[in-house]
């Protein structure tokens, strides 16, 4: 069993040092996104797109040196992106809990929040990459975005169904309590 305070401060303490270095690294991210895309992947082109070493277009090569300063970035990111989803967690879980909350509550509430923040950090990623990878091969970019809204869904119904756990257990205990009060109020009604 967790105690209630442990989760606030826990929860407190995670989004207090991660979502600055969220904050940052996706501004970088739009930064480095922003000067490819409209400065130097335009630049390449007004040098008629010249081979480097014959083998590949300047503009496809700047594209795949920013694809990887990217994917480095995100991968930093989705640490930080997972301890987030996590306090979010904690602070959803205070929010439907009365007491101490066990372990395993709390294990699945932050499950699913993850699930829904890689959706997310995925979706961001890919309106990220969607310039530079088209830029490379276009018929890529749209076999990409349909893995991702394939995977999207998957991952989607999972966190549905961690929830729904939650969402049946307080059902079934506002049903009892509806049936407890009429249970209650029929022998008023008798007397009368």
């Amino acid at each position: 069993m967790v105690t209630r305070e442990e989760i606030y401060n826990e929860s407190k303490r995670e989004i207090a040092d991660s979502l600055p270095k969220i904050i940052v690294e996706i501004v970088i991210a739009f930064l480095i996104w922003l000067f490819a895309v409209y400065i130097f992947i335009p630049l390449a082109g007004t040098l008629s797109d010249p081979t480097f070493l014959g083998l590949i277009g300047l503009q496809s090569l700047i594209s795949g040196i920013v694809i990887v300063a990217l994917i480095i970035i995100f991968i930093a990111i989705l640490k930080e992106v997972i301890d987030v989803t996590n306090a979010i967690a904690g602070y959803a879980t205070l929010a439907f809990s009365k007491g101490e909350v066990s372990e395993e509550k709390l294990g699945r509430y932050q499950t699913g929040f993850r699930l829904i923040g890689y959706v997310l950090l995925a979706v961001i990623a890919y309106l990220f990459f969607l310039p530079l990878i088209a830029g490379i091969l276009g018929v890529l970019a749209g076999v990409i975005l349909v893995l991702l809204v394939i995977w999207a869904i998957i991952v989607l119904f999972q966190a549905g169904r961690i929830f729904s756990t939650e969402i049946e257990e307080k059902a079934a205990d506002f049903s009892k309590r509806v049936e407890k009060l009429k249970e209650e109020g029929k022998p008023e009604e008798k007397e009368e």
